[in-house]
């Protein structure tokens, strides 16, 4: 009797060791995971691996998606899918589009074609901007944080465009804090 109760706790901590070697059951990734949370988590680990961990944010597959309340449930496939375009978004943001201007009333056909640079911004919203700071752009209340979306200084220079990182992101021109905002692949703001 001994040595049958011996062997059975025998293989019941060999079945345990490696669960416990691995972390939580959370952390254990299903053999059979859907295509979309596949790639969500190949996105995810080159997030981590170019841009670091703060830019990946929550791991919503194995963590759950975060609530604005602070509820968090699993995520949804259309969770997923969402944070896995802002992720790809922030390994390849895309390039302004330029537009072209031509006045050819006053300057004639020939005239040389005038290109500017516009921007529309994408995931960025004014209701963030009027819930993070009353829509003040040039907000700096000595918390930390900086501008209409209250950027700390180390997520403005991961996501700033190039030649603003580095400055006080409540310094730069309304389009491009827009454009940071936009540029930030996880919910960083979750209370608006």
């Amino acid at each position: 009797m001994r040595m049958r109760i011996a062997t059975i706790a025998t293989c019941v901590a060999a079945l345990a060791a490696p669960v416990a070697a691995q972390g939580s059951p959370t952390a254990i990734v299903p053999k059979h995971q859907p295509a979309y949370e596949k790639h969500y988590r190949e996105l995810r680990k080159q997030v981590v691996k170019h841009i670091g961990l703060n830019a990946a944010g929550r791991d919503i597959v194995s963590d759950g998606y975060r609530e604005k309340n602070g509820d968090v449930h699993k995520a949804t496939k259309a969770e997923i899918v969402a944070s896995s375009a802002r992720l790809e978004a922030s390994l390849n943001p895309p390039a302004p589009a330029p537009t072209s201007t031509t006045d050819t009333a006053t300057a004639g056909p020939s005239a040389p074609t005038t290109t500017s640079t516009a921007y529309s911004p994408s995931s960025a919203s004014s209701s963030t901007v009027q819930c993070e700071s009353g829509g003040d752009y040039s907000a700096d209340t000595g918390n930390g944080y900086y501008g209409a979306y209250q950027f700390d200084q180390s997520t403005w220079d991961a996501y700033a465009p190039s030649g603003y990182q580095g400055t006080n992101p409540a310094a730069a021109p309304p389009a491009v804090q827009d454009q940071a905002a936009a540029n930030v692949p996880y919910d960083a703001w979750p209370s608006c």
